[in-house]
């Protein structure tokens, strides 16, 4: 049941529709008096033997700006507030998205229906639906209203 949600995970890309849903969220949140956990994955590319190297610096140079990001959105939407927990981690997204909700006893995950593919992307939405298939707990796939 929705009432008895303490936790909700709210995953991030920065996209708008990601930042629209990561909102949504915080509502619904703190109607329920919940916490909420805002996460970004910085996802691995496939590379070479010979640029190992060159990928991890691009991992760790974007989880340190995914890093600032989120301390500037907890900042300036959510007045440094004590129900919000920011965390970056780095992998295959769905993979650790229900790795994270399963180890952090998340009660609901509500994620934007795509990213930065757009509403026309190769891979809309394949991010919520995987997540959608082995989270551990329910998924709420937050969808924009039409403009």
């Amino acid at each position: 049941m929705i009432q008895n949600v303490k936790k909700v995970l709210a995953p991030i890309d920065f996209s708008e529709y990601s930042t629209d849903a990561m909102r949504s969220a915080w509502e619904l949140a703190r109607d329920l008096g919940a916490e909420m956990h805002i996460v970004h994955v910085v996802a691995p590319h496939h590379t070479f033997l010979d640029q190992q190297s060159t990928e991890i610096a691009r991992e760790s140079a974007m989880a340190e700006q995914a890093e600032e990001e989120l301390i500037r959105i907890r900042k300036a939407d959510f007045a440094n507030s004590p129900k919000i927990t920011t965390v970056v981690l780095r992998g295959a997204p769905a993979v650790k998205l229900a790795e994270y909700a399963r180890e952090n006893q998340i009660d609901l995950i509500m994620i934007a229906t795509h990213g930065h593919t757009g509403p026309n992307g190769i891979i809309i939405g394949s991010v919520a639906e995987k997540l959608a298939r082995n989270a551990p707990c329910s998924v709420l796939i937050y969808r924009r209203p039409n403009p």
